[in-house]
């Protein structure tokens, strides 16, 4: 195994078309990472409506660690939350993405649709 196993590249742009322009990061290489665990969970769900969220299928990870979440939905949004009835940490509007790594106390997140059930695609590796 490589010493950096993980390389993200990620940029955040805003432009108002009224002189503002803000870009992060600055940076002109890819981070690099490396994680102790070898096991990770690669899936897209339907996310229903349901009012208190459906759990996300984790397979037999048991440290959460780096994550990243795609709402491949055109039109509805949806939300990541800390566990089914759990809090909601996360919202992804129709075509958003996030990158983040779970706190150590998110052991088992759940997603929740507004309006319809949407696709989520995901890959979680483990901490």
């Amino acid at each position: 195994m490589s010493a950096d196993p993980i390389t993200f590249l990620a940029q955040l742009a805003y432009n108002n078309g009224a002189g503002i322009n803000v870009t992060l990061p600055q940076i002109s290489a890819p981070v690099s990472t490396t994680i102790t665990g070898v096991n990770f969970t690669e899936n897209t769900m339907t996310v229903p409506t349901t009012s208190t969220g459906t759990a996300i299928p984790l397979g037999g990870l048991g440290n959460l660690g780096l994550a990243m979440f795609i709402n491949l939905d055109p039109t509805n949004y949806v939300e990541i939350m800390t566990a089914v009835s759990g809090t909601k940490i996360i919202k992804m509007l129709p075509g958003d993405y996030a990158l983040f790594r779970f706190d150590p106390s998110i052991t088992a997140p759940a997603a929740i649709a507004h309006t319809a059930a949407v696709q989520l695609q995901y890959l979680i590796l483990e901490n």
